[in-house]
């Protein structure tokens, strides 16, 4: 639900600001010749929309967002995250359903991740990659 939730609010959101595109998985991100990856939901702002072909995105999207889960918690959280602060992706989103939390992470002066934002309850998403945005975990979680 959350994945859904997210992915017409920000489409809705970029669609009415002109900010770019969302893509829903399944849908790869090439990082290298030997690195695909398939983030649950990732943004690309229009003036880099020369990354995204039919079959996939080739090259660093803006922001991912991913939907954790107890089987996939590990790999997002471990392996993608480096794959994805190694490749510089601006902000990165962690989901948890379970708990309805949503972690916030941007890329600091250092090129690492450092965690911007804890949010529970009905705080809102705040992002600095898609300015204006305020969308409210209730909004996130609704069934």
């Amino acid at each position: 639900m959350a994945a859904g939730n997210l992915y017409f609010a920000l489409r809705k959101f970029c669609d009415e600001h002109g900010l770019g595109r969302v893509f829903f998985a399944p849908y790869d991100v090439v990082f290298s010749k030997w690195t695909a990856l398939e983030p649950d939901l990732l943004f690309i702002r229009k003036e880099r929309l020369s990354i995204v072909t039919e079959a996939n995105v080739a090259g660093v999207p803006d922001l991912v967002i991913e939907i954790l889960s107890p089987s996939n918690k590990a790999y997002d959280r471990e392996t993608k995250h480096r794959v994805y602060e190694e490749a510089g992706i601006s902000e990165v989103w962690y989901v948890d359903p379970e708990k309805r939390t949503v972690e916030i992470l941007n890329v600091g002066a250092d090129k690492r991740y450092a965690v911007t934002a804890e949010l529970s309850g009905n705080a809102a998403i705040v992002s600095k990659v898609l300015p204006g945005l305020s969308l409210t975990l209730s909004e996130v979680f609704a069934s």
